[in-house]
């Protein structure tokens, strides 16, 4: 669906995304994306309201306000900060990367009742784990900072940790908003 501008389309939640393993008892459903070229992320459906492409014209940049916060924009005629997500989590702030680039994907969380974008690079699939399998982030895995946002980590088929997104910490990085 495209929102007024060919650089901000919204991408229903349901049909868009390649449905990894099957539900079955407790398991719960989780948007998967990269967090850097490396690690992985997972962030709970439960959690998620949407997931659109920003354009990074679509921003407006908002003066004296942290780093990781890109600004804000409209969306359905409200507006709604956009967080670099790898930026609050000690990556490079995406203006400051070797290939910036000019749009990246929005995940969608409620903040008490604002949405905010988390602004990633690309989501993949939406992948299916038990949580009672997640396993809990030790200190030498990862820098202080990213293991402070994150539930644990579940492993996934190949054998590679995701990293499974604590949605209330990053909200609460966000204070006073």
């Amino acid at each position: 669906m495209v929102q007024g501008n060919d650089s901000f389309r919204e991408l229903p939640i349901n049909s868009q995304f390649r449905l990894e393993n099957s539900p079955q008892g407790n398991n719960q459903r989780f948007l998967r994306f990269p967090l850097n070229g490396k690690v992985n992320g997972l962030l709970p459906l439960a959690d998620l309201r949407g997931v659109i492409q920003v354009g990074l014209t679509e921003i407006l940049p908002v003066p004296q306000v942290a780093e990781f916060l890109l600004g804000i924009m409209n969306w359905r005629g409200e507006a709604i900060w956009i967080l670099d997500l790898a930026g609050l989590l000690g990556a490079t702030h995406w203006c400051r990367r070797e290939s910036v680039r000019n749009s990246g994907m929005a995940m969608l969380v409620q903040v008490q009742n604002q949405t905010v974008g988390l602004l990633v690079e690309q989501v993949n699939t939406i992948e299916v784990y038990d949580p009672q399998e997640r396993l809990p982030v030790s200190a030498s895995m990862l820098p202080a900072r990213l293991g402070s946002f994150l539930q644990g980590y579940f492993v996934d088929s190949q054998g590679s940790p995701l990293m499974l997104l604590d949605t209330h910490v990053v909200i609460q990085a966000l204070q006073p908003l």
